[in-house]
C-alpha cells in the first residue's frame, strides 16, 4: 500500500520544491506577464522533470500566483509591523506618508537591500491584468500573512474617510501601481534617473501622498 503524499506546506520534501516553483513563477510572471507563462515553463525553470508539478502543488496558475503573494507577504510582514509600531510610538498613525511607508517600504527594501525586483514586477503585472479580473490577493481572504498590511490599509481608510467609502481603496491600488512601475523602471536603468534609489523612493512617496489625498472633483455629473 503506497503512502499518501501530503500537499500542505509542512510536507517533506515538498517545501523545497514548492519554494523553487514559487520563486521561478514570480520571476517569469514579472518578465513575461502572468498570461505569458505556462505551467510547463515554470516547471522547466524550477528544474522539475514532472510537468504536472505546478498542478500537483498549487492546483493551477492562479493558485501558484496566490502562493507567490503568501510567500512574500509572510516575509514582508515583520517590516510592516515595525513601521506601524514606529508610527504608534511617534503619534503618526494618521500620517499619510508613514502609512504609505508601511504598505510599500518593505517592497522597496527588497530591491534596495537585496537587488530583488522580481516580486515588484510580478505584483505590477497582477495589478494591471489580474486584479481587474477579480483574482484575489491574500488581503482579500484575510490571510494571517497580511495582518500588518490590512492594519495599514484600515488606517489609510480612516485617514481618507473624507473621500467617501470606496475611493481610498481604489486610489491605493492606483498609487500602488505607480509605485511598482516606478521602481521597476528605475531598476531597468538607474542611470536615467540621475539619483540614488533612496532618493527615487522618497520622490515616489511624495507623488503618492499627493495623488491619494487630493479631494475628489465636484461636478454636477456623477460620471465626470
Amino acid at each position: 500500500m503506497s503512502s499518501k503524499r501530503l500537499k500542505g506546506p509542512d510536507a517533506e520534501p515538498q517545501p523545497a520544491t514548492r519554494e523553487r516553483l514559487i520563486l521561478e513563477a514570480e520571476r517569469l510572471f514579472g518578465e513575461r506577464g502572468i498570461d505569458g507563462v505556462t505551467m510547463r515553463m515554470i516547471c522547466e525553470a524550477a528544474g522539475q522533470k514532472f510537468a504536472g508539478s505546478v498542478q500537483y502543488h498549487f492546483g493551477d496558475l492562479e493558485g501558484l500566483l496566490y502562493a507567490v503573494f503568501e510567500y512574500r507577504e509572510e516575509r514582508l510582514q515583520p517590516q510592516r509591523r515595525a513601521i506601524l509600531d514606529e508610527a504608534r510610538t511617534h503619534g503618526l498613525t494618521g500620517d499619510l506618508r508613514q502609512l504609505l511607508r508601511a504598505v510599500f517600504e518593505p517592497n522597496y527594501r527588497m530591491f534596495a537591500d537585496e537587488g530583488n525586483i522580481s516580486y515588484m514586477r510580478c505584483h505590477a503585472a497582477y495589478l494591471t491584468t489580474h486584479r481587474p479580473r477579480g483574482v484575489e490577493h491574500p488581503v482579500d481572504r484575510a490571510s494571517p500573512t497580511t495582518v500588518a498590511l490590512r492594519e495599514a490599509m484600515d488606517l489609510l481608510d480612516r485617514r481618507l474617510a473624507v473621500l467617501g467609502p470606496s475611493l481610498p481603496t481604489r486610489r491605493l491600488e492606483c498609487v500602488g501601481t505607480m509605485f511598482l512601475l516606478g521602481m521597476v523602471e528605475y531598476a531597468a536603468d538607474p542611470s536615467r534617473y540621475a539619483m540614488s534609489v533612496e532618493r527615487w523612493y522618497e520622490e515616489l512617496l511624495d507623488m503618492m501622498v499627493q495623488a491619494i489625498s487630493v479631494l475628489p472633483r465636484v461636478t454636477g455629473d456623477a460620471q465626470a
